[in-house]
């Protein structure tokens, strides 16, 4: 990993943050850079796509489960969410892998206009903040690693902010958290992309996390984590018309 900066709570304790966009992410966690894997649903050309198989033998998990259940998150789930893939092996390398909503996603639709749009930031640093809170929490997840959040050659400068802000009030505000490094890689992104992450140390002693409504329902054997943050009108709707499914 390529140190870029480090961010440092209010009870001091340092997170190095750093990206590697060069190796493998199969080398990544083999060498232990990695623990647990925040990665968009993007399939095909795309970080889970050139992952994909590597993370069903490392998991336990078989690989048209992970297909299926990131096509449904991406094309079919008018909410956003998270869908975790929890290691099924004892020893395996990752604890596991969080497939979640993004840019590309069905539920993305209603906050900004996609890949032309400027980022809609609530959604980023939500979706991030929930994402790091549930590996911490489940699997003391300590070495993160997090794929582009955009679509595939859209990233955006204020994604990464948002994406270290969240890992900086969570880090604020869990001092049991033991999060040593959080990196990212694979494409899209760029070093030029973190500038924004620089300031942070600054910023964050006065900015502060607005808790968000979560409702974790498990299907299948897999956590459904869903996010909401003023849209009830829109959650009864999908209630009413019967789209707030899980994946068959």
């Amino acid at each position: 990993m390529h140190r870029f900066t480090e961010l440092r709570s209010r009870q001091g304790i340092a997170t190095l943050v750093g990206y590697d966009f060069d190796s493998s992410f199969e080398n990544l966690a083999k060498r232990r850079e990695v623990d647990s894997f925040i990665v968009s649903t993007e399939d095909g050309f795309s970080p889970l796509g050139a992952n994909r198989s590597f993370l069903s033998s490392d998991l336990g998990i078989p690989e048209n489960d992970i297909s299926q259940l990131a096509d449904w998150n991406r094309f079919e789930n008018p909410m956003v969410s998270l869908v975790v893939l929890q290691s099924r092996k004892k020893n395996s390398l990752l604890h596991g892998v969080v497939l979640a909503a993004s840019e590309s996603s069905e539920s993305y639709k209603r906050f900004a206009e996609p890949r032309y749009g400027h980022p809609y930031r609530d959604f980023y640093y939500n979706v991030t903040y929930e994402a790091i809170a549930y590996a911490s929490a489940n699997w003391k997840a300590q070495r993160l690693a997090l794929s582009h959040l955009s679509g595939s050659g859209t990233f955006h400068e204020d994604i990464a902010t948002c994406n270290a802000e969240a890992l900086a009030h969570y880090c604020d505000i869990t001092p049991s958290a033991k999060i040593e490094s959080f990196m990212f890689v694979g494409c899209c992104i760029s070093q030029k992309h973190l500038a924004g992450i620089a300031r942070l140390n600054a910023e964050a002693k006065t900015g502060q996390h607005h808790p968000i409504s979560t409702n974790v329902v498990n299907h299948g054997g897999y956590d459904l984590v869903h996010l909401e943050w003023g849209h009830d009108a829109l959650r009864s709707t999908l209630r009413s018309t019967g789209r707030l499914t899980a994946p068959a």
